[in-house]
C-alpha cells in the first residue's frame, strides 16, 4: 500500500497538481480540468484514481483532500516543492556551497519556487543583475547582505539613502572598510540616513556570496564548493521565497554587529 501510495502521487503530473491545488482549497471538477493541461479524459481518468485512492472526495459538487489526504499532502508537499526548485536547475545546485544556510531553512528551499539562474557575460561580471537595479529603483524597503565588494553598490545604496527608502546592509568587515575609506560621500550619506542601518559580519561558517531581498524579489549568490565565486546569482520574484530571504537575512543580521 506504500508503494502504491507515492505512486498515486509521484508518478502523474496531473494527480500531483491537483492534489497541490487542493491544499489551497476546494474545487469543482471543471477548475481542476481547466488548471491542467490535457484532454479531459485524460485528466479525469487521473482525477478518478485520486478518488479510488481515497485521497480527494466530492461534495456538493466540490472536490477537497480527505483526512488521510491532508495528512499525506501536509508531509509530501515540501518535498515536491524542494524537488521543483532542484530538478531544472540541478547542476547548479550540485555545485553550490549551501553550508551558508541554517539547516531550518534548507529544509524549507522549495520557498524558493520558480527560479531564473543569472549568469552575467564577462563585461558585466560586477554588474548587478538588471532585475535587481529596476526593483532598487521602486522599492520601499530592501536587505541586503555582501561578503565581496560590488562597485556599483556604494552609489546605488547612497542613493536608496537619499531617496529614505528602509533598508539594512550587512557586509563583511573588509567590504566594509573599503567602502568607508575609498568611498568616503556614499558611506556617510549611508551612515546618516535615518532609514538606513549597516552592519558588520564577521563570522566566516555564515559567509555567503550575496543576498538582496526587495518589495518584489530575492537574489541569492553562492561560493562553489571549491569556494570560488562565479557570479551566478538565483532570482526568484515569489512572495515564499521574499519571506525564505528575509528569515534568511535575520539569521545573519542578529549574528552581526550593528554600525553605530
Amino acid at each position: 500500500m506504500k508503494a502504491e501510495l507515492i505512486s498515486t502521487v509521484f508518478l502523474s503530473e496531473k494527480r500531483k497538481n491537483t492534489l497541490l491545488m487542493l491544499m489551497d482549497g476546494p474545487a469543482s471538477v471543471d477548475e481542476i480540468k481547466d488548471s491542467l493541461t490535457g484532454t479531459t479524459s485524460a485528466i479525469m481518468a487521473q482525477v478518478k484514481i485520486l478518488f479510488e485512492q481515497g485521497l480527494i472526495e466530492q461534495k456538493d459538487d466540490q472536490c477537497r483532500l480527505t483526512s488521510i489526504g491532508k495528512l499525506i499532502m501536509k508531509k509530501i508537499r515540501p518535498l515536491i516543492e524542494t524537488l521543483n526548485v532542484v530538478e531544472d536547475n540541478k547542476d547548479y545546485w550540485d555545485s553550490r556551497n549551501l553550508d551558508p544556510i541554517p539547516e531550518f531553512l534548507l529544509d524549507r528551499i522549495g520557498n524558493l519556487g520558480e527560479i531564473l539562474i543569472h549568469e552575467p557575460d564577462l563585461n558585466h561580471l560586477f554588474e548587478p543583475p538588471k532585475a535587481l537595479l529596476t526593483s532598487l529603483k521602486q522599492t520601499r524597503n530592501v536587505c541586503t547582505f555582501y561578503s565581496y565588494f560590488c562597485p556599483t553598490c556604494p552609489y546605488n545604496y547612497s542613493e536608496l539613502a537619499k531617496n529614505e527608502v528602509n533598508y539594512n546592509l550587512i557586509l563583511t568587515r573588509p567590504v566594509y572598510e573599503r567602502l568607508r575609506d575609498e568611498y568616503t560621500e556614499q558611506h556617510d550619506a549611508m551612515i546618516n540616513s535615518k532609514n538606513s542601518h549597516m552592519y558588520i559580519c564577521d563570522d566566516e561558517s555564515m559567509k555567503l556570496g550575496a543576498l538582496s531581498v526587495t518589495d518584489d524579489l530575492m537574489l541569492i549568490a553562492f561560493f562553489n564548493k571549491d569556494g570560488f565565486f562565479d557570479h551566478k546569482k538565483v532570482l526568484s520574484f515569489e512572495e515564499s521565497a521574499r519571506n525564505w530571504g528575509q528569515d534568511l537575512f535575520q539569521y545573519y543580521k542578529e549574528r552581526s554587529e550593528k554600525i553605530k
